[in-house]
């Protein structure tokens, strides 16, 4: 999603308070006709700054003692999240299906509309946040920090709560000092690779399958970019306007360093990674994708975003998320289309991201039992499977991940298990991720994308002033 400015703290609250009373829904009412919905990713205003800086790596939850039994939980859970009309309906689906099996709580929905962070922060710090709300899993860890999510680990024991019901490397995704502050309903999934398979056997290239590397994704992309007289991308009076595509320079970029080895921040040594070889030819490999081979539809200015692109048959592959797929079922009526795990470099083997988001209990809440309750439906096998088979994230449940339902054979793309195969890495989410990813790396690497200075030397400055960060 788009990076929401910046509230004051007064405005913030003014404008969580105002949406409680006028935008607060009852289940009710049908979906919206699919629009292009939004990556699990989700920029969002920063609170200030965590005052220490030590990365924590994600352990196995502590043994917790189990509560006596659940409490009777009733009245108005006040449920906060983000997303657009074709997501909110998808919530008012899972909210009926709540209301349907018991009559004590009601949810109240809010979709923030912008600025989500913040207004939940300053919910808090003001004293009268919502019951449950959505956390983007890059601020997770920094919540959790500055005390603003109720731990909930006693919960999940005390209600048989089981990380093997789960995909492994999803469920540990937001633990912070090996406890849990949220239900492992993740909002979320594995990215992977959609391909346009008639326009990568029109140009007789080899269409993408388990097992492919680096150089495949870039034969597809060099055999697939031509503008409508045939000339490749590095030709003089080359025209993009009429132009096909191989692919995307890829905003998610963290991934193509892991296949080849490299890492982002070492969480042994607590410190920043990209300064290793390994990293370094990745991040050189993903410009030259842009600047050099000039295969990428960033290459140049004025062509059509990338799923526009894929929609209109004129871009043979791109890295996204699930919830890409709901628009593409709906526009793509020409061509055949399907997805496919992230290509393999020198590490030899599968390794793709996996990023979720967490569903906490605010410190502060005014019914935390009841939110409770409402939150493991959204965890559970109906209320996961509704939200996978209505396109709004993967289901984390085995159970529901692996239903017929879900894995709908008779819809595109054929391939839906690429987006729960387990063989993934999760971002190293420690509290200062946003800061860093924010502050240093987004402007630096703008400058490498761009074609202005080399992995080799961005790299140097970046590394040094994230190590600062993080000691700081």
């Amino acid at each position: 999603m788009t990076r929401h400015g910046r509230q004051t703290r007064r405005q913030a609250l003014a404008s969580f308070g105002a949406m409680i009373g006028s935008v607060a829904l009852v289940a009710c009412g049908g979906e919206s006709a699919p629009a292009t919905t939004a990556a699990p990713t989700k920029g969002a205003a920063q609170a200030p700054a965590p005052t220490t800086g030590a990365a924590v790596k994600p352990t196995e939850a502590a043994a917790a003692k189990p509560a006596t039994t659940a409490p009777t939980a009733a009245g108005t859970v006040r449920y906060f999240t983000w997303g657009n009309a074709f997501s909110d309906g998808i919530e008012k689906k899972v909210i009926d299906a709540f209301q349907a099996k018991q009559d004590k709580i009601k949810i109240e929905f809010t979709n923030s509309q912008a600025d989500h962070y913040t207004k939940l922060t300053a919910a808090i710090a003001g004293g009268d946040p919502p019951d449950t709300a959505l956390v983007d899993g890059y601020q997770l860890r920094n919540l959790i920090k500055k005390g603003g999510a109720k731990e909930l680990t006693s919960l999940m024991s005390r209600d048989g709560i089981k990380k093997e019901d789960y995909v492994d490397a999803w469920f540990d995704e937001f633990i912070y000092k090996g406890k849990f502050y949220y239900h492992p309903n993740m909002r979320g999934s594995s990215a992977s690779f959609f391909y346009n398979k008639n326009l990568i056997e029109k140009v007789g290239a080899k269409v993408p399958t388990e097992g492919w590397t680096l150089d495949d994704w870039l034969a597809i992309s060099q055999a697939a970019t031509r503008d409508g007289k045939g000339a490749a991308p590095t030709q003089s009076g080359f025209d993009p306007a009429s132009a096909t595509f191989g692919t995307e320079r890829p905003g998610l970029w963290w991934p193509f360093l892991w296949v080849n080895g490299g890492e982002l921040i070492d969480l042994d040594k607590n410190s920043c990674a990209l300064d290793q070889p390994a990293s370094v030819e990745s991040l050189q490999f993903l410009s030259d994708l842009q600047n050099k081979y000039k295969v990428t539809r960033n290459s140049f200015e004025g062509v059509p975003p990338a799923a526009d692109l894929f929609v209109q048959g004129r871009l043979a592959v791109l890295h996204g998320w699930f919830t890409d797929i709901p628009r593409y079922r709906a526009e793509i009526k020409d061509f055949e289309w399907d997805t496919v795990v992230m290509p393999q470099g020198k590490a030899k083997k599968q390794i793709g991201l996996y990023k979720g988001n967490g569903e906490v209990i605010p410190t502060g809440a005014k019914n935390p039992d009841a939110a409770w309750e409402f939150q493991k439906f959204l965890g559970s096998y109906e209320g996961m499977l509704i939200y996978g088979v209505e396109g709004r994230f993967v289901p984390a449940l085995k159970k529901a991940n692996q239903d017929p339902k879900f894995l709908d054979k008779a819809k595109a793309p054929k391939n839906l298990a690429t987006f729960t195969d387990p063989r993934v890495k999760t971002l190293p989410l420690m509290p200062e991720w946003e800061d860093f990813n924010r502050d240093v790396w987004n402007g630096a690497l703008d400058r490498l994308w761009k074609g202005e200075v080399t992995a080799k030397e961005v790299v140097v400055d970046v590394t040094r002033r994230t190590n600062e960060m993080i000691k700081n």
